[in-house]
């Protein structure tokens, strides 16, 4: 997945209505007074003090002394000190065990690297048929899975490729890779497709005691070597959603609640259950393409919330998005059913208080990867305590009737159901 860049400021005041290209964004660093992850659509909270020793809100980054991290892909904002602990030696705790944290879901989740005495996605790829024992986040995070019914996680053959679409230069490069501009490729994602889709092709068995088996058919195995398959399993854009549940849980379980994890490409999980006011910016696409924080919601207490959206909005996301010249843009989010990249609405998110960032995920899927938006699905989610919040176009979609949106720009409106 890719790794971009952040825009990181206090918020200190309601959410300025701002426009979000690549070009202002040095200048709203130094003027604005907004915290702003861009990837998570996004998280903001009042904060009063940042990249300080002092009690009060920081940044907490990963250490890379010892290994690289996934670190550069999330954002852990904490406000040391209100545990009553002196805020160094929290601070200080916190980061080491943050940084333990991200080496390990580094590794975990790696599909082309392996790692000294951890089994990595990798090599679970490398050992169809083995039962092997994983770390219990991996064991967690498959489980999740089959409990879902996500047959995604087995187009790894397609994601190996297509993801090198996001480093083409030119549109005259892209049908190596897109299926839309090539019918050899197409019909190559297709037949990946159908594996991935069928149980009896392939599948990861849940053996207990954090044993699996990564269970690929004969047939498969052939067609693998024909093709030159090295990668069955792949989170793909879904990678970020269990990281960030494994980061959350491991900070958690270590007594740090005071705070949120988001990364860079529209997943995050607060911890933090005192009384106090975050935010989730809602993103929008203006008619000539250009992205604008339409709105906010405002919301109390933990919660795990995913944003999806269909359009670059930030430096960086050329890792994630290609937009042709034409206009059309493809994305990293797939159709389990052909490999294709379908996106049904500008922007999607999905919040709960009940649910893990990676539940959310795969719940929301289904209905954003689609031709049309099918609001029908959101309302059923919103009965089981799952919000929602759209835009399309200038249009502002709430499952919750009694959703407030603040700070809407220009020319926007609210619905609800």
């Amino acid at each position: 997945m890719g790794r971009g860049a952040r825009d990181n400021r206090p918020y200190v005041k309601p959410v300025e209505k701002i426009e979000l290209s690549k070009e202002n964004i040095p200048l709203r660093a130094v003027a604005a007074v907004v915290f702003l992850l861009i990837g998570v659509g996004a998280l903001t909270y009042a904060v009063s003090q940042f990249f300080s020793t002092e009690p009060g809100w920081q940044t907490i980054e990963a250490g890379t002394s010892e290994g690289p991290t996934c670190g550069e892909e999330f954002v852990l904002l904490y406000e040391a000190g209100a545990s009553g602990r002196s805020a160094r030696e929290e601070g200080r705790d916190l980061s080491q065990l943050y940084t333990r944290a991200c080496r390990t879901a580094f590794q975990l989740f790696h599909t082309e690297l392996t790692f000294e005495g951890v089994v990595s996605l990798k090599e679970i790829n490398d050992r169809p048929n083995e039962a092997l024992e994983v770390d219990p986040a991996l064991y967690r995070a498959f489980e999740a899975v089959r409990e879902a019914g996500d047959r995604s996680v087995y187009l790894g053959p397609v994601y190996a490729r297509y993801n090198d679409l996001f480093y083409c230069g030119d549109d005259s490069q892209l049908t190596d890779f897109d299926p839309r501009l090539s019918p050899e490729v197409a019909e190559e994602y297709a037949a990946v497709a159908a594996f991935a889709g069928d149980p009896a092709s392939i599948d990861v068995e849940l053996l207990g005691d954090n044993r699996i088996r990564l269970r690929v058919s004969e047939e498969y195995l052939a067609y693998a070597r024909e093709n030159g398959v090295q990668r069955f399993l792949d989170f793909g854009w879904m990678k970020n959603a269990f990281v960030a549940d494994y980061l959350a849980d491991t900070l958690a379980e270590g007594g740090f609640t005071n705070g949120a994890v988001s990364s860079v490409d529209g997943f995050a999980r607060c911890l933090d259950g005192r009384e106090g006011r975050y935010g989730l910016n809602l993103l929008g696409q203006l008619e000539d393409g250009r992205a604008v924080q339409a709105g906010t919601v405002e919301y109390q207490g933990p919660m795990s919330l995913v944003s999806l959206r269909s359009f670059p909005a930030a430096a960086g996301d050329e890792t994630r998005y290609y937009r042709l010249k034409n206009g059309q843009v493809r994305t990293l989010y797939l159709d389990p059913a052909d490999g294709l990249c379908r996106g049904a609405a500008d922007f999607l998110a999905v919040y709960s208080a009940g649910r893990s960032c990676a539940q959310l995920a795969m719940e929301a899927a289904p209905v954003f990867i689609a031709e049309t938006l099918d609001r029908a699905a959101l309302e059923r989610l919103a009965s089981e305590g799952v919000s929602a919040v759209s835009c399309q176009g200038r249009t502002i979609w709430a499952g919750d009737p009694s959703l407030t949106v603040s700070g809407l720009y220009q020319g926007f409106t609210l619905t609800s159901a």
